[in-house]
């Protein structure tokens, strides 16, 4: 039987005909668990199995909708809990998931008080599925559901990063929901470049006095991927502050939706939210929708946003002609100098080489 749910609902309703209030899921098979691998694990880090922690912070919001994190968590029994009792400075803890086979995650990141942590989870390419019979290489669409539930206390520090490498038959659904203590700070890496339908998105609630939130995400699009993102900021605490960037460049006949939502709620006073999102749109045939969004609930607050689509433009071109850059090998520099330009702040140099290894390889 074929259940559907639907995915990266945006926290308040647009009208229906732009399609852009959720997207949709339907499967009818059973996921199994899949934790992943850990590189540089250090003493600092205890690992436990559970879905649960006990803290004084509410549990994060998830961003891609109640049921399917449901579906996602509810496939993963066992739940992996990471607890960072001091800081990891030197290398970051790497969490490598191959999406092989119908499969969930569910991790907790858990930063204790005062705790400066770093970690990249990376959803590797698998190798290529082969048919029993032909021994050929065979396109089996998979699906990988992922949580990731960060709880960063008071005055602690996490730079999390995320690398999307999945084969092209890899169907994701990747939820990212965050909450912040007094002072805590998270910074936010998103690399989405593999899989055929992905529905990506991170909900992070700023609760605590001057706690601070900081995205960045860049993607490409080629041939007939499909990119949904539901990206939100709740503001609770008293000047509090997040900062989301999202640059991507779409071609042939893929699709990208962008859900950007700074939510400033009564209370929040003095805080303030940016956001910004461009797509640099490479085809007639693509598909680009997008809706940067800000609810203010308090008078005291100041916040940007801003969404803009487009070729690029004439003084740019120009420049590259001037130099000897056709407008294909300009569009390629640009599209790539977005990825490389987020990936910079991923601390681990042998990932970096990985998106590079990729892009060479893929685009």
């Amino acid at each position: 039987m074929e259940n559907t749910t639907n995915i990266n609902p945006i926290p308040y309703l647009t009208w229906s005909w732009l399609k852009i209030n959720s997207d949709v899921a339907s499967y009818d098979f059973t996921l199994k668990e899949n934790s992943g691998k850990e590189i540089n694990l250090t003493p600092n880090i205890l690992i436990t199995e559970g879905k649960s922690i006990k803290t004084d912070l509410p549990e994060p919001l998830f961003a891609t909708g109640d049921a399917a994190a449901k579906l996602i968590s509810d496939a993963a029994p066992k739940g992996k809990i990471y607890t960072f009792e001091k800081s990891n400075e030197e290398k970051p803890l790497i969490i490598r998931i191959k999406s092989e086979d119908n499969s969930a995650t569910l991790q907790i990141l858990h930063i204790k008080k005062g705790v400066s942590a770093k970690v990249i989870i990376v959803y590797e390419p698998s190798t290529a599925l082969a048919d029993s019979t032909t021994k050929e290489s065979t396109e089996v669409p998979v699906l990988s559901g992922v949580i990731t539930k960060v709880y960063a206390e008071d005055d602690s520090k996490l730079h999390l990063s995320k690398v999307q490498l999945c084969d092209k038959n890899v169907n994701q659904i990747d939820d990212t929901a965050i909450v912040c203590g007094e002072r805590a700070k998270v910074d936010f890496t998103q690399i989405e470049l593999g899989g055929s339908h992905v529905d990506a998105g991170f909900n992070a609630t700023l609760y605590g006095y001057q706690s601070e939130f900081n995205s960045d995400t860049a993607y490409i699009l080629t041939g007939n991927q499909y990119l949904d993102m539901n990206q939100v900021a709740v503001h609770k605490g008293k000047k509090t502050a997040c900062d989301m960037k999202t640059h991507g460049t779409v071609k042939d006949e893929s699709t990208k939706t962008y859900r950007g939502t700074i939510d400033l709620v009564k209370g929040c006073s003095g805080s303030n939210g940016n956001e910004i999102e461009t797509t640099l749109l490479l085809s007639p045939k693509a598909v680009v929708k997008a809706a940067p969004i800000i609810l203010c609930g308090e008078d005291d607050i100041s916040a940007e946003h801003g969404s803009t689509i487009g070729k690029l433009s004439d003084d740019m071109l120009f420049y590259m002609n001037s130099r000897g850059i056709d407008e294909k090998t300009a569009e390629d520099l640009l599209s790539k100098a977005k990825i490389t330009s987020a990936a910079s702040s991923i601390e681990d140099e042998s990932v970096t080489e990985e998106i590079n290894s990729w892009i060479k390889n893929n685009l």
